[in-house]
């Protein structure tokens, strides 16, 4: 809690509610887009309306973080954060956990909340190979379970049923918080170069004044 506290007191101090709240408004408009969008529509118009959202959604502000002058190294070490934290296997947590990393790292806040957003089809995907490890590296055999042991489970005590899952989730997001460090790292270093080349050379030369 206290840790909750001294990080919203450095983002109050730092100015930095507008762009937590940007990233909250962009992840409101996608969950919003997703859950209204009208099934009737098919053929060239539902194409037109997704191009289109994805376009101002995504690619349009991924080209205005470009424009603000993030260097190659602020940019990289975002994009890394954002793709590890995108991918823990616990959802609704990655836009607070990006959040206050982005804040206590100085990194920009919507860009880490915009690239963590992009990775949850990765999250969704990861999130059993997760499990799997953690109940391996931790030696929880009693947590290997079939869906048809598990479905027998809860229709016979179904906290008991709850208990387990909450382990394996525990033990899964275990297993991502050991790999997180070492992955964020091999990301950075892969980012790096290729952001150092493809960014417009005036940012990178502001960056080094």
């Amino acid at each position: 809690m206290l840790r909750l506290l001294f990080t919203c007191k450095r983002i109050n101090q730092r100015n930095l509610v507008p762009q937590i709240a940007s990233a909250y408004a962009s992840e409101t408009a996608v969950l919003v887009f997703l859950f209204n969008f009208p099934i009737v529509l098919t053929g060239s118009r539902a194409a037109f309306i997704l191009k289109e959202f994805f376009r101002r959604r995504i690619i349009q502000p991924m080209l205005n973080l470009l424009k603000q002058g993030m260097s190659p190294q602020k940019l990289a070490a975002t994009v890394a954060v954002g793709s590890v934290v995108g991918v823990i296997p616990m959802l609704g947590a990655t836009t607070v956990l990006g959040t206050a990393i982005a804040a206590r790292f100085r990194l920009n806040i919507a860009a880490t909340v915009l690239v963590s957003y992009l990775m949850q089809p990765f999250q969704i995907l990861l999130a059993l190979p997760f499990i799997k490890l953690g109940i391996s590296w931790f030696g929880l055999d009693e947590l290997q379970l079939t869906f048809d042991e598990m479905t027998a489970m809860f229709r016979s005590d179904w906290l008991n049923a709850l208990n387990k899952l909450w382990q394996a989730n525990l033990a899964g997001i275990s297993a991502w918080a050991i790999l997180a460090l070492p992955s964020g790292l091999v990301l950075y270093f892969i980012f790096l170069p290729v952001f150092k080349r493809f960014l417009p050379q005036t940012v990178v030369a502001e960056a080094k004044g």
